[in-house]
């Protein structure tokens, strides 16, 4: 993970760099993550099916591979956007599968009763990584082109490695038959099993749009520093306290959601309304300010995502657990995936002032709806006492 935050930061300053456009900068990260969109749904089946140790060691070295080969292009040429996007593409479309391994690999190390616990522990070393991937991605940018992309290539070598060593207590393929397989059945299958879960039809479009908002803001921020000439380092560092905000709420996740549970989606919008309006107030002017509100908006989307990925590793059994994974993720990549383009769509249109004011106003109008929706749905704490009962290789 710390390496692909490295690429993260590397790849918009790269573009930025070779073709001076926000908005260029902001295609790219588009056109590089949409792919992946195409690949979650059938790539959750058949996670179903594998083995999920075997499946994510190969989909890591698959992915240093096509980052090492992105190192080659950038110290040897000048390289075009283009051919940056296609090796970025096969990185992300194998990192879909190598994240559905996971959350299964998860789910056969951890005992039901400590889920919220575990996933805690997870959320606060991926913000960890966050705090450290953005400023240090900043830094080696500074110093040569290639060395957030060299660092990751190395670090896919690392996690190869140390997943070999995993050994899992129980064998998390599934055994079906191939002639009772039938993919888009199966994918089906997560499809309507979403569709018939209230608290699954709220939760999820909510954490698709709070990503792409949240990743619009960061392009919004990222023109702004270039227009204003602040230094890669000093970007780092302002980004990185949305990893600071997210340690410290994976920190406090476990404690506040014995207490609020999955209302914690709640309070997640209402903190992040505060915090825009915030920044709109000041017309993002103020660097100290921006870190202070990423930091704030870390927090709370900590406890968002740790409420949801509790839910779906609860409610959902092992045998389904992949494709109701591959929806989430799917939602949430389409943010990771439009949000910069629209951020750098706004930027160049509107200005930075008036960017994150009308990033501020979607805010407030999806906390609206999403209160509003709540009330109407099944409360999701009745559905807690249930989703306890369940044992992590139950079929749903």
């Amino acid at each position: 993970m710390l390496g692909s935050r490295l690429t993260a930061i590397g790849l918009p300053l790269l573009v930025l760099a070779i073709s001076g456009s926000p908005l260029v900068a902001g295609w790219a990260g588009f056109a590089a993550a949409a792919p992946s969109i195409l690949v979650f749904l059938p790539a959750g089946a058949l996670v179903d099916r594998w083995n999920a140790p075997r499946a994510m060691i190969f989909t890591e070295l698959g992915r240093g591979t096509a980052i090492a080969a992105l190192v080659v292009t950038v110290l040897l040429s000048h390289p075009g956007v283009e051919l940056l996007i296609g090796l970025v593409v096969v990185e992300e479309v194998l990192g879909v599968f190598s994240a559905l391994s996971e959350r299964r690999i998860i789910c056969f190390l951890v005992e039901p009763d400590n889920t919220a616990s575990a996933l805690a522990s997870a959320e606060a070393r991926t913000h960890m990584v966050l705090l450290v991937g953005r400023s240090l991605g900043g830094f080696l940018f500074g110093l040569g082109r290639a060395l957030p992309f060299l660092a990751d290539a190395v670090s896919f070598g690392v996690s190869a490695s140390v997943l070999m060593r995993i050994r899992v207590p129980r064998q998390p393929g599934r055994s079906v038959p191939a002639a009772e397989r039938h993919l888009w059945r199966e994918v089906g299958d997560g499809l309507r099993w979403v569709r018939s879960d209230s608290f699954a039809r709220i939760a999820f479009p909510l954490t698709a749009f709070t990503t792409l908002i949240g990743q619009a803001m960061i392009m919004v921020f990222l023109a702004g520093a270039r227009v204003r000439g602040l230094p890669p380092t000093q970007i780092g560092l302002v980004l990185a306290a949305s990893g600071a905000g997210g340690a410290l709420g994976s920190a406090a996740a476990y404690r506040l959601f014995q207490r609020f549970k999955y209302r914690l989606l709640r309070i997640q919008m209402w903190i992040w309304t505060g915090m825009f309006g915030l920044l709109a107030w000041s017309g993002g002017r103020s660097f100290l300010l921006m870190a202070f509100a990423l930091t704030v908006t870390g927090f709370a989307g900590a406890l968002g995502n740790i409420a949801l990925d509790t839910y779906v590793l609860r409610k959902v059994g092992e045998r389904m657990l992949g494709r109701a994974t591959s929806i989430a993720r799917l939602t949430t990549f389409g943010g990771l995936a439009l949000g910069p383009l629209l951020g750098g769509f706004i930027a160049e249109r509107f200005g930075i002032a008036q960017s994150i004011a009308v990033l501020w106003v979607a805010v407030a109008v999806l906390t609206m709806l999403t209160a509003a929706a709540g009330r109407r749905a099944e409360d999701p704490q009745a559905l807690a006492v249930s989703v306890l009962e369940n044992e992590c290789d139950e079929p749903s």
